[in-house]
């Protein structure tokens, strides 16, 4: 089910997140993490890819293909009414993600997201991450599973009502909605070296005439932890495009902080007594700091 998409964190379990020293130096002095547009990440094809598993799923489900005799035969018009929610998916929750690690070393990582090994690595409490606005994806990147899960929460929608009513109403259409969400945690293979768990944010468009504009509805509220914020979404420009981003506060009201361990990268110049004096001066005190140590020249 797309339900085994929602990361469990263990106890104690840290989540990285790889960037440059600026990236670095601007998340410990704001204390808010970055969540970028979805269709301006570094792969192109990201919410075009979960899609295809949509199409993929359908089209076995249609076709019968690998499928129990006790699933009831779906119709065509009722995959129609699902895509037409995924379809306007980006206009009712737009995806905004920040992209997290399992892995606390990761050659590969370095390389494309710390400046060519020149950065850093933020190590998270996961725990504390969920008193964020946001849900925790662990990325599948085995298209199969992808596929499996898909067809599952297609059935699970079709059952809601018998037949189902079209097009999708209440409770089913809320639930064809979470898939649009989630199938953002699908990703090619090639990208599984990343060990992703992904962020993601959420935020909807209000049309204006012929135009539309972002409209977070907890724009100025609290966040679970109870950390206020005003996350109103700027604009950027990366290699001449225009990017969307917001960045939402981590430290929680009591001033607790979930960034728990510091990696510099093994290309990263900085004397190491210089991250602990910049940690200090933001009032981390308990925080490891450690060299990545991999051979990379």
């Amino acid at each position: 089910m797309l339900m085994n998409r929602l990361f469990k964190p263990q106890s104690d379990q840290r989540l990285y997140h790889y960037c440059s020293a600026e990236s670095f130096r601007a998340i410990l002095e704001s204390d808010r993490l970055r969540f970028s547009d979805i269709n301006m990440l570094n792969d192109a094809t990201e919410y075009r890819w979960g899609y295809s598993i949509f199409e993929e799923a359908a089209t076995r489900l249609i076709k019968r293909a690998g499928v129990p005799e006790a699933v009831p035969q779906m119709e065509i018009a009722f995959f129609d009414a699902v895509d037409d929610i995924l379809s306007k998916g980006q206009q009712i929750a737009h995806p905004f993600i920040s992209c997290l690690s399992l892995d606390a070393n990761s050659l590969d990582q370095w390389r494309k997201y710390a400046d060519d090994g020149r950065g850093y690595a933020i190590g998270f409490l996961a725990s504390s991450l969920q008193g964020m606005p946001i849900s925790l994806l662990e990325v599948s990147y085995d298209r199969e599973v992808q596929v499996k899960e898909m067809m599952v929460a297609l059935i699970a929608v079709h059952s809601r009502s018998s037949p189902p009513e079209l097009p999708l109403q209440g409770e089913a259409a809320q639930d064809a909605a979470l898939i649009a969400a989630y199938m953002t945690a699908f990703k090619h293979s090639s990208f599984a070296s990343e060990r992703e768990v992904r962020c993601l944010h959420a935020i909807s468009l209000e049309r204006i005439k012929d135009n539309f504009r972002f409209v977070d509805p907890k724009n100025g509220a609290g966040t679970d932890n109870g950390a206020a914020f005003d996350n109103k979404v700027a604009f950027t420009t990366r290699d001449g495009a225009l990017t969307a981003h917001v960045d939402l506060p981590f430290t929680a009201s009591d001033g607790s902080c979930p960034i728990v361990e510091v990696a510099t990268g093994p290309k990263n110049p900085t004397v190491m007594g210089n991250v602990f004096l910049f940690l200090g001066s933001r009032g981390h005190s308990e925080v490891a700091v450690r060299p990545s140590g991999l051979p990379y020249r």
